[in-house]
């Protein structure tokens, strides 16, 4: 791989925009499941780990003014989407219903607090799990 030739060492980091750290962190936390990883904590910057998925971390950016993503779409892959929408659901975040866009891959679509927008995907039976996504 091109990156661990020229790094050595790897990993992705997805930055999102928010407008308020403390609520975006417990959000993110609550609803998602992804853990506080404090050694890069700064007065605006928050990262987390994904449970169980090296090398991945998403970053909560201090930044009001540039808040919500346009057409660009954080999606996590799941195993079970008809479960994870309705944890999101039960913890009174709005969900889209979910769609087949084909060959049996299901989306669904939310946002958080700053209007990023989220995506849930099911891979269709043909397609790798998502616990081997990346592997």
């Amino acid at each position: 791989m091109l990156l661990q030739k020229i790094a050595k060492e790897y990993a992705f980091v997805a930055k999102i925009d928010v407008s308020n750290l403390d609520k975006s962190s417990e959000w993110y936390q609550k609803n998602l499941g992804l853990v506080p990883d404090i050694r890069y904590d700064t007065p605006s910057w928050r990262q987390f780990n994904l449970p169980d998925l090296k090398r991945v971390a998403l970053g909560l950016n201090f930044d009001a003014t540039n808040v919500g993503t346009g057409g660009a779409v954080l999606t996590f892959v799941v195993d079970n989407i008809y479960d994870a929408r309705q944890h999101l659901i039960e913890n009174k975040v709005i969900v889209s219903d979910i769609i087949d866009v084909g060959h049996d891959v299901k989306l669904c679509f939310f946002q958080d607090p700053d209007r990023n927008s989220l995506g849930l995907r099911q891979n269709s039976p043909d397609q790798p799990s998502a616990a081997t996504i990346g592997y």
